[in-house]
């Protein structure tokens, strides 16, 4: 018994009193015991033994001193009719009913009673709390969720978080993708699901949360054109999705082990992450498969795989976008400049474009492929025109001028008459 513990220095027969004040501060300063305290523990061993020291039980002991059977029920009637009440606020209304007494209910004591009688907030959301459910063919259910993930070091040296994408069969808890990405965008969840579709063919059904990338409509779409059943949880109900999320708390062992050599790149974790999700996971016995592996669940499943070429997998994810046609036959996207053709100017066009290359854009026109377009390349200026070759001697004069000028003085000395009609007839003149 702990009491006995620490009052048994202090009954030993023979100790002085300078020995027992000694003791008494060592055993207070240890066990953190006052002196008023301690002093009761021994009188209670003098006066009726051992058994003295030992705490008795309340008599009303799993039994709330503020509030009864009755009281608590009504707490409970007032969370079912409304989940979202808070404890402080059932408080409210039973103090303003004259049902509790004023400050005497705590907000920490009825949130406990409430969780005991099975009506905390989670019991009684939605009605029932989620049940566990497991598909039997492989490829019926996909789950997918992101995790975080270590900083790296970019190319320019800032530190950035990554991001593990991982998508779950379902039926055989079997990975069919998963990667660290260094951000949470749309284009990661669309990078993660055409190398599950390409591996592992095309599932009935996707079950993921209601985050922004996958509700988003580029996502629904492809889920549309797969035939696969785009199914979103219940917000706030992690519970829901329990097989993806033991996933990412073994996932978080590894992070635990990369932490003692942490890679510098992205390619350092992933190269890492591979081997860990391989022999760490994927090769070892499942205790929901009944001893088998993901592997060998995934791989003995007598269900049909749907398969999907690469070439019809690219169309899936093709993003689309209108643009109009400019007067000079151009068009732009995310910020690069496209030659349309000046068949198309002033016209609005459709764009189809892989997010991850775009060198190249499908243009269609109400539903029909026109073209495909580059992207332009247009240079800051014109190049500087080249001067002419003058040859190499440099001009004494303008011939020009020179002409001119002997054609005047002609002209001057015929109008004043210092040459006759006659000289001019002789020599072959110039008429005037």
């Amino acid at each position: 018994m702990k009491k006995f513990e620490i009052i048994a220095p202090l009954l030993s027969d023979g100790l002085e009193a300078a020995q027992k004040r000694r003791l008494k501060c060592e055993i207070m300063e240890r066990h953190g015991v006052a002196s008023r305290t301690l002093g009761r523990y021994v009188q209670q061993y003098r006066e009726g033994g051992y058994a003295a020291l030992a705490r008795n039980d309340r008599k009303d002991k799993g039994k709330s001193r503020a509030m009864d059977g009755g009281l608590l029920a009504e707490a409970v009637a007032l969370r079912r009719e409304l989940p979202g009440r808070s404890a402080g606020r059932i408080i409210e209304i039973l103090e303003a009913e004259g049902l509790a007494e004023k400050g005497r209910l705590a907000k920490s004591t009825l949130t406990r009673l409430l969780s005991k009688a099975g009506a905390s907030r989670s019991d009684v959301k939605e009605g029932l709390p989620a049940r566990r459910f497991q598909k039997e063919g492989r490829n019926a259910l996909w789950q997918a969720d992101i995790k975080y993930g270590p900083h790296v070091a970019t190319a320019g040296g800032k530190k950035v978080r990554t991001y593990l994408m991982a998508i779950l069969d379902d039926a055989t808890r079997m990975p069919v993708h998963a990667e660290f990405y260094d951000n949470q965008k749309l284009p990661v969840l669309e990078d993660a699901s055409r190398k599950a579709l390409l591996r592992f063919g095309v599932p009935e059904a996707v079950y993921i949360d209601n985050g922004k990338i996958f509700v988003s409509k580029w996502f629904r779409l492809a889920c549309a054109r797969l035939g696969t059943r785009h199914i979103a949880t219940k917000p706030y109900s992690p519970q829901s999705k329990g097989k993806i999320e033991r996933f990412n708390g073994l996932a978080g062992g590894f992070l635990g082990e990369l932490s003692l050599c942490p890679p510098e790149s992205l390619a350092g974790v992933n190269r890492k992450f591979r081997a860990w999700l391989e022999e760490g996971y994927v090769h070892r016995p499942h205790s929901g498969l009944g001893g088998k592996t993901p592997y060998e669940a995934y791989r003995e499943n007598p269900k049909r795989v749907r398969n999907i070429s690469s070439g019809e997998c690219r169309q899936l994810f093709l993003w689309e976008e209108t643009r109009k046609v400019d007067k000079t036959g151009a068009l732009k996207l995310k910020g690069f400049v496209y030659d349309a053709g000046v068949d198309l100017i002033n016209r609005k066009v459709d764009l189809r474009f892989d997010p991850f290359d775009l060198s190249v854009v499908e243009i269609w026109q109400a539903g029909v492929f026109v073209r495909k377009a580059s992207r332009l390349v247009i240079g800051g200026s014109l190049p500087r025109r080249p001067k002419p070759d003058r040859g190499p001697v440099a001009p004494e004069g303008s011939r020009l001028l020179d002409a001119y000028a002997g054609l005047h003085d002609l002209r001057d000395r015929q109008r004043n008459g210092a040459i006759s009609f006659v000289d001019m007839m002789e020599g072959g003149g110039t008429d005037v």
